[in-house]
């Protein structure tokens, strides 16, 4: 005998639906995409010159393209899971922050991707408009957002909502890596290897919740003793 907390219908919303897992996986891969296509600098002058370089790369559009696909996948992502799944409050409230933060970032993208079209307002390598909105994107759009990622991958692992444990390491180390690397890369250097870092941790994040989440839909539902 099943009790009405252990229906069918109950226990589909404990995983991730399909639709959701596609959304998931999709925003990925083009993630992981964008990451790999992304132009490095030249690695000489100053941060104006060096971003005046990879604007000029074949390679800065594909990649910037994927990675608005990514973030705009993200963002339906976001929106899909409460209405789709059980959460637990907390991990539910920053679901709803993120599909905010996400959907900012989304557009702040869009011209991120179309940097290139200004490129000559900073070919003398002097700080400018663009060089500014570059800045405050890296900082306010792209740096907040993976850490956001990295908030909702631990809260989510440890209440095993999205993933587990293991995930939620891998998504808190990905976020806090990629966010180091965005807040800082308009000032140095220093950490711009975390960007890769970054990218595979949230990369391999999602791939594992996507996982694990396709995993317990495979799961039959047994019913439960009654009490």
């Amino acid at each position: 005998m099943t009790t009405s907390l252990d229906s069918p219908a109950r226990s589909r919303r404990l995983t991730l639906d399909g639709w959701t897992i596609a959304v998931l996986a999709g925003a990925a891969v083009a993630f992981n995409l964008g990451g790999a296509l992304h132009p490095n600098d030249g690695g000489t002058g100053n941060k104006v010159a060096q971003l005046h370089h990879m604007l000029l790369q074949s390679s800065w559009y594909p990649s910037h393209l994927a990675l608005l696909a990514s973030f705009g996948l993200f963002t339906v992502a976001f929106l899909r899971l409460p209405g789709r799944i059980e959460l637990a409050p907390m991990t539910r409230r920053i679901v709803r922050v993120m599909a905010v933060v996400s959907a900012l970032t989304t557009a702040a993208m869009v011209p991120h991707l179309l940097a290139p079209l200004a490129a000559d307002s900073i070919a003398d390598g002097q700080s400018g408009a663009l060089s500014v909105f570059m800045t405050i994107d890296e900082t306010l759009a792209d740096a907040p957002w993976a850490l956001g990622i990295a908030l909702l991958a631990l809260v989510a692992g440890v209440t095993a909502n999205l993933g587990n444990r293991l995930t939620a390491v891998l998504g808190a180390a990905g976020g806090a890596s990629f966010a180091a690397a965005a807040v800082t890369i308009p000032f140095t250097d220093a950490l711009d290897q975390l960007f890769a870092v970054g990218g595979t941790g949230i990369t391999l994040w999602v791939l594992t919740v996507v996982a694990v989440g396709a995993w317990r839909r495979r799961q039959p539902n047994l019913p439960r003793p009654a009490r």
